[in-house]
């Protein structure tokens, strides 16, 4: 058993020996008293002996731990010994109104005989609600029971009932007979209104309902993490101190799966900031944005295929929008399929992004192929001495070295580095390395046929201090 579990337990084993005390003293004070008004408390007090009971019994059920039969746990089992303390409220208080009408309208006048006695034991018996009362809502506050609050709630209307009969009791001893039983009353009608409302507060967690404002709370907080497009799905249910929350939220769909876990984590920790003791599910899914480019638009088509693509560039001629792309095919050799395969994704671009006019496809090999590899730098100097007198007729370069060249399932594969001034920006070094590139490939595919392929990494100068 948990350690929450035991301090409920505890505090409720408590609240059961002052029941028996309590009934005990009222008992005596009832029989020599001959009162309606201490009877009610009797039968209130005896009640509590029951309830408490319950009480004990359905704390210990609540702390079982989830299992096949019970996924979301025990915890309602508090809200069931709720609503069994207020069916026997409503029987008790049911009771004493009908004695009380027959005393003040149908004139049955009992003999009263109050002593001393009748009000110290009423007296005792509401300090000890009064301590008690304040432990089971320390506690149930504490471990959010509404087993521990019921019971809180029930002896603090004991406290008041207790007052009330002592002031009936005043009255009656000073010759107003009918005081008894109309303060017998007065505590029926409060029993019976703390009844009500206790059982409203049990049966709107036995069906679920979510508490005012929450939900509007989590909305709110959850749109507010970068990178949630949306709630799509949101559901929240409670049993008893833990809050369940499954919500589904829409992520764009261009953003990769571990961006979109660490996403759905950020969600996680806001709620459990909001929410002490919640149990939480988040699934995602993704949903097409207005901040994807025709290039983002692009890949999502291909990669619906099965497919991989990259080199993806768009751009515009007059009122014409040409999109270039290349695409690796990787489930046949045969060109006549992988051409119909790109045919068909051709089609669904132009079809589903109504503004590209045209789509040209490169068809690729494979990239996830690992391929045994034969280094042959050492026997290409000629090979590489070509290569620098061309980028050496380019003044923009600085230097060039690193040069590895290599055969691939046999195919030659050159790469190398070249240092550009770092004025340079960006966009000016990429288009000098795509010319370099070009012209390598062209001046040596001749003498080299089997040449497949040259990449150049720009790296900057250092900065001047």
């Amino acid at each position: 058993m948990e350690e929450t579990s035991k301090i409920k337990v505890k505090v409720a084993l408590n609240s059961l020996f002052a029941a028996i005390f309590i009934t005990l003293i009222k008992i005596l004070a009832a029989y020599f008293s001959g009162s309606l008004a201490i009877l009610t408390e009797v039968v209130n007090s005896g009640i509590d002996i029951f309830v408490c009971l319950v009480t004990i019994f359905s704390v210990k059920y609540a702390a079982k731990p989830a299992d096949e039969d019970h996924n979301y746990g025990h915890d309602k089992a508090e809200n069931i010994s709720a609503l069994i303390q207020v069916l026997f409220l409503f029987g008790t208080s049911s009771f004493i109104i009908y004695e009380a009408v027959q005393r003040i309208f149908l004139g049955k006048h009992p003999n009263l005989h109050i002593t001393a006695w009748t009000f110290a034991a009423l007296i005792i018996s509401m300090a000890i609600d009064f301590f008690r009362a304040r432990a089971l809502n320390r506690i149930a506050d504490e471990t959010k029971s509404n087993a521990l609050k019921a019971d809180a709630l029930h002896f603090s209307s004991d406290i008041l009932s207790s007052m009330i009969v002592i002031i009936g009791l005043i009255f009656s001893f000073f010759g107003f007979e009918k005081a008894d039983a109309i303060s017998a009353f007065v505590v029926a009608i409060i029993i019976i209104i703390l009844g009500v409302n206790m059982s409203r507060k049990a049966i709107d967690s036995l069906l679920d309902r979510v508490p005012p404002g929450l939900s509007e709370k989590i909305r709110y907080e959850t749109l507010l993490i970068e990178g949630v497009e949306g709630i799509r799905n949101f559901r929240i249910r409670s049993t008893g101190a833990k809050i369940f929350i499954d919500m589904t939220i829409e992520i764009s769909r261009i953003i990769p799966f571990s961006k979109a876990h660490d996403i759905m984590d950020a969600v996680e920790r806001r709620l459990h900031q909001l929410i002490d003791n919640a149990d939480i599910v988040i699934h995602s899914e993704p949903v097409e944005t207005d901040k994807e480019t025709i290039n983002d638009k692009i890949k999502m088509i291909v990669n619906s295929f099965g497919m991989k693509s990259h080199d993806v560039f768009s751009h515009k001629i007059g009122n014409e929008i040409i999109s270039e792309l290349h695409i690796e095919v990787t489930d046949t050799n045969d060109l006549i399929k992988a051409h119909d395969r790109i045919t068909e994704i051709e089609e669904k671009i132009k079809r589903d992004i109504d503004i590209i006019s045209d789509v040209k496809i490169h068809i690729d090999e494979p990239s996830n192929i690992l391929y045994d590899t034969i280094d042959i730098t050492g026997k290409s100097e000629e090979m590489i001495m070509e290569i620098k007198k061309i980028i050496g007729r380019n003044k923009d370069v600085t230097s060039c070295s690193d040069f590895s060249v290599i055969i691939t399932n046999g195919k030659i594969r050159v790469s190398l580095n070249c240092i550009f001034d770092y004025h340079f920006s960006l966009e000016e070094v990429h288009d000098i390395v795509t010319l370099l590139e070009s012209k390598i490939f062209s001046e040596l595919k001749e003498r080299y046929p089997k040449l497949s392929n040259v990449i150049i990494h720009a790296e900057p100068t250092e900065i001047n201090k």
